[in-house]
């Protein structure tokens, strides 16, 4: 996974990170309060649209394009538009997450860089914090803390089954279980 930026900051810039928790539980609100979730599904294209229409100086446009196998998405600004590129080859629940992951440069770190090409998502290793802070925002998003925690009381312990009401892929639905401090048996 890597991102690959074409924005120089000069040394006597210090670039911090936006506060994730504030922005990505504001961003939560706005979307359950604009009706860009349907049941527990966030609809992606709806977001998009939502968030490029409050900041209308740096719209989003949203496009499904042939890549390589290993390639995402990407996000690059273009005269004066981001342009979120997701592969088309890729699974829909793939798409919905890289969507997700590149709005979340969009909202973080587009004062950093002008260009992110991203290439393989929640897999152990070598990880910047700006691939992270990416793949927690659309985590957050896609699987918020308060519906997959009632989920899980109301007796959904399958991943394939949490996974499907959300509408991601189980990797992704098991990473996000651990994080909330779930313990899964070592079959799952």
């Amino acid at each position: 996974m890597g991102s690959r930026g074409k924005r120089t900051i000069n040394s006597t810039t210090t670039y911090t990170e936006p506060d994730l928790m504030k922005g990505i539980d504001d961003l939560l609100k706005q979307a359950r309060e604009n009706g860009c979730y349907e049941d527990e599904k966030l609809n992606v294209k709806k977001l998009v649209d939502y968030v490029s229409s409050i900041n209308p100086d740096e719209p989003i446009k949203l496009e499904y394009v042939q890549m390589d196998r290993a390639t995402s998405g990407s996000l690059t600004y273009e005269g004066g538009t981001w342009v979120i590129r997701v592969n088309q080859n890729h699974n829909s629940k793939r798409q919905r997450f890289t969507i997700l992951h590149e709005l979340g440069h969009y909202t973080l770190h587009r004062n950093k860089l002008l260009s992110f090409t991203d290439e393989i998502f929640f897999r152990a290793g070598n990880v910047s914090d700006i691939e992270y802070r990416a793949n927690e925002f659309a985590s957050k998003l896609l699987m918020p803390e308060d519906s997959v925690r009632k989920a899980i009381a109301e007796g959904i312990r399958n991943l394939g089954m949490l996974a499907e009401r959300f509408d991601v892929s189980s990797p992704a639905m098991k990473i996000r279980v651990q994080d909330l401090g779930y313990k899964l048996k070592q079959n799952e």
